[in-house]
């Protein structure tokens, strides 16, 4: 194995940063479309999703104005049909760096609605700013444009599940790809009822033993990044779901040494209304194991799984 050399360990760390925060943004993006799609919207839930003077910027054909301010936009959107049915289906998400707490992002989406307000389907383009607070996991939309790229013939889709099961995917990766300083922002995502079951045969049940997995894999692992593939999602009983997915891995060890793996997960997530779906049921499977390489092999490793 060739030796690593710093520039191309930057390069490589340069790549898993992106990835993380590409991450954190999809958790936003899954988070703004399900809270559309949701019989009834969470204005508390959607409203961490936007700065206090956020912006949007509707197209005229949507037939509502544009909004100034987060109150303004939450009212604007307070009155909804609880009759119309909406779903988002993403399709691209580019995001440039502009700042060190700053980004814009480039999203589209297939979009679809039916109900007693509007009938029909397009191809929508948002241009989003970003605003990242230190002391927040996520980064906050402060401005967001809406742009109608062209009119769609589709049957009408349900997407809610599928946006609500990648808020939670999301953010879980977002947790582990580059640790926060404690491992409390997952209670929130574990349910009471947790067997999460290791690829080392350890079987966890609590918060604190989770606590303690996650503070162990923080001390071996700086930071990495996972690229998902073969998604499937299977509604299951007791309001659960199903989920299978495998993750490619990259990653440099806290003694700089990058690592590449990939993995099969089997979860279930419970449905209870709140901000996420909790995690119940936990099971992995190393596929490749997990693998020293160079740097160069690892960000090519990178750049073969990565996806729009």
């Amino acid at each position: 194995m060739s030796e690593n050399t710093a520039a191309d360990l930057d390069r490589l760390r340069a790549a898993l940063l992106a990835g993380a925060y590409e991450h954190r943004v999809r958790t936003v993006m899954h988070r703004w479309y399900s809270g559309y799609e949701a019989p009834h919207m969470d204005l508390e839930h959607q409203g961490e999703l936007v700065t206090e003077d956020f912006t949007m910027h509707r197209p005229p054909e949507s037939g509502m104005p544009s909004v100034q301010g987060r109150q303004a936009y939450l009212d604007s959107v307070s009155g909804a049909d609880p009759n119309q049915r909406n779903a988002h289906h993403l399709r691209s998400l580019a995001i440039e760096h502009t700042g060190t707490r700053t980004a814009k992002a480039v999203v589209t989406h297939d979009f679809e609605t039916v109900g007693p307000a509007m009938n029909g389907a397009a191809l929508l383009r948002y241009d989003l700013e970003l605003l990242q607070d230190p002391t927040e996991r996520l980064p906050r939309i402060r401005a967001l444009g809406q742009r109608v790229l062209s009119h769609q013939e589709v049957p009408f889709t349900e997407a809610y599940t599928e946006n609500r099961v990648l808020a939670f995917v999301h953010y879980w990766l977002s947790l582990l790809e580059l640790p926060a300083p404690d491992a409390e922002p997952l209670r929130e995502l574990l349910h009471t009822d947790l067997t999460m079951t290791l690829s080392d045969g350890r079987v966890l049940h609590t918060f604190d033993q989770v606590a303690a997995w996650y503070t162990e894999n923080a001390g071996l692992v700086a930071i990495s990044t996972h690229h998902l593939a073969d998604l499937t999602i299977t509604p299951a009983a007791d309001n659960t779901l199903d989920l299978s997915v495998d993750f490619a891995w990259e990653g440099i060890t806290r003694a700089g040494q990058p690592v590449v793996a990939r993995t099969r997960h089997h979860w279930n997530l419970a449905e209870t209304g709140e901000r996420y779906l909790r995690l119940r049921r936990f099971a992995v499977t190393v596929l490749d194991p997990f693998t020293h390489a160079t740097a160069q092999e690892a960000r090519a490793h990178h750049d073969a799984n990565k996806t729009d």
